[in-house]
């Protein structure tokens, strides 16, 4: 089933959910709980239409759909569920004298209507957790899934038509014209996961309305080997760091820095890693999936057959008709070939060695700010120097990857790799308006900030109780 390209349904929608959104149902607590468990349970019992889906669009195996889509959605989303309502609650602050006498809290309030565009490359992950946080907010959500991701789109769209109330939930399937119309609509607010270069059309266009976004983009992800590294452990997790999901994830390893004292070694270690992984021939092994399309494909081949100046240790080859590429690591490719300067977003891997990590920080600090930085090393001063010397959107040691499956993290990039936080209470805030609530007492002592303004008054209100603050309940002044 194909995916049509017609936007013209996209104002009747918004304004339809506008209007729902004002009967007050999505705030009561009640519902979006109900909601929030009908979105586990409609991801629960379609898993298996997700399988196949998933299979077709980037030939994953039903454990790799396990591992690396349903394990993390549910967990995303019944963290959600089962803290949304203490995040709810209003926080209270104190109230300085010179604001008055009474309570002062923090409430969070729902936007109004959500505009959820997800991925192809995670397009389950992408989608539900992002949408969840939304409900919990209490939003409406409109979801616009990848149309590069077909089949699991289909099924989003049959999950919210079937577990979700539409007065208040839609998904929408199209292409870039549809994704066009929905971005320069008046929605409250947009998060969008997808490359730098589109999610810069998207800020555009919501910039026209006002609109926040949360952009969580791409980026050129650096690992860093330090000599003090478990060097097998190492190259076991950047090799699957890189490979898995054929390097189709945003915070892959996306090029390597290795200590030149131990590089001839570890680079040993990653090509035999890479080989004990996905095996000699790894289309065989079903473990590392497909390309999304054959425009990615000659992409990547690109890539390979630009004279980019390294030495190929292992793979290179392509299959335009499976839609496959090896699993390829480069050593010492041209700083100025596109393996360098474009997002790879594939399973190719330049490496290079290094002997003052300082250059190497200095390096890192020339391109745009990644959504990650790691680093492998058992050298307390190493962590000090990249953690606090680079900016990136998480910083990551002797791992590749595995800060996406902690709900409590706030996820998301700095500068091009984007901004804005989702997941958890982050994805929770960034959903609401913390609308600031005085509740406060009529007192003759306020009369002071009225005219006439005379020395009396001055001598009665002294400058340190502007500073001091008041006892809500009783209706003390408290002077420090």
């Amino acid at each position: 089933m194909d995916i049509s390209d017609n936007p013209s349904f996209v104002p009747k929608l918004l304004q339809e959910l506008q209007e729902n959104f004002q009967s007050q149902v999505t705030k009561d607590i009640a519902f979006r709980k109900k909601q929030l468990e009908s979105l586990l349970r409609g991801h629960e019992e379609l898993m298996g239409e997700f399988d196949v889906a998933l299979q077709k669009d980037l030939g994953y195996t039903p454990f790799m759909s396990f591992l690396q889509s349903h394990a993390l959605t549910i967990t995303e989303v019944k963290y959600t569920l089962d803290n949304f309502i203490t995040w709810t609650k209003p926080t209270p602050i104190n109230t300085p004298v010179l604001v008055g006498m009474g309570d002062s809290f923090v409430q969070p309030e729902p936007l109004g209507v959500a505009l959820v565009i997800s991925a192809w490359n995670y397009p389950v992950f992408l989608a539900l957790p992002f949408t969840a946080v939304a409900i919990a907010a209490g939003n409406c959500v409109v979801l616009k899934p990848s149309e590069f991701a077909p089949a699991t789109s289909h099924v989003l769209k049959k999950l919210f038509e079937k577990y979700l109330d539409p007065r208040f939930y839609r998904c929408v399937e199209g292409k870039s014209e549809v994704a066009k119309a929905l971005t320069n609509s008046k929605f409250d607010i947009i998060l969008f996961t997808g490359s730098t270069q589109t999610g810069t059309l998207v800020a555009q266009a919501a910039a026209k309305n006002l609109v926040p976004c949360v952009l969580e983009l791409g980026g050129k992800c650096p690992v860093v080997v330090d000599k003090t590294a478990d060097l097998a452990g190492a190259a076991m997790r950047i090799a699957q760091g890189r490979f898995m999901n054929s390097g189709q994830i945003c915070v892959a390893a996306d090029h390597l820095y290795i200590h030149n004292s131990i590089k001839k070694e570890f680079l040993q270690h990653l090509v035999e890693q890479t080989k004990a992984l996905y095996g000699n021939d790894p289309q065989d092994s079903g473990d590392m999936g497909k390309i999304v399309s054959l425009e990615h494909v000659k992409r990547l081949e690109g890539y390979l057959k630009e004279n980019h100046g390294g030495k190929v240790l292992c793979g290179g080859k392509v299959f335009q008709n499976k839609r496959f590429v090896q699993p390829t690591i480069v050593e010492s490719p041209k700083l100025d070939s596109s393996l360098m300067r474009e997002e790879i977003f594939g399973p190719i891997l330049p490496v290079f060695g290094y002997d003052d990590l300082q250059k190497v920080i200095q390096t890192i600090n020339s391109q745009p700010k990644p959504l990650t930085v790691y680093c492998f090393t058992e050298d307390e001063q190493v962590k000090e120097k990249l953690l606090k010397q680079t900016s990136s959107g998480a910083f990551v040691v002797n791992e590749i990857g595995m800060h996406l499956a902690n709900p409590e993290f706030p996820f998301g990039g700095v500068g091009k790799s984007g901004y804005g936080r989702y997941h958890g209470k982050s994805g929770f805030d960034v959903c609401s308006n913390p609308k600031s609530v005085a509740d406060l007492k009529i007192l003759e002592m306020a009369n002071m900030r009225f005219p006439p303004y005379t020395n009396e008054k001055a001598v009665q209100f002294p400058l340190n109780a502007a500073s001091s603050y008041g006892d809500g309940k009783n209706g003390k002044l408290m002077i420090s």
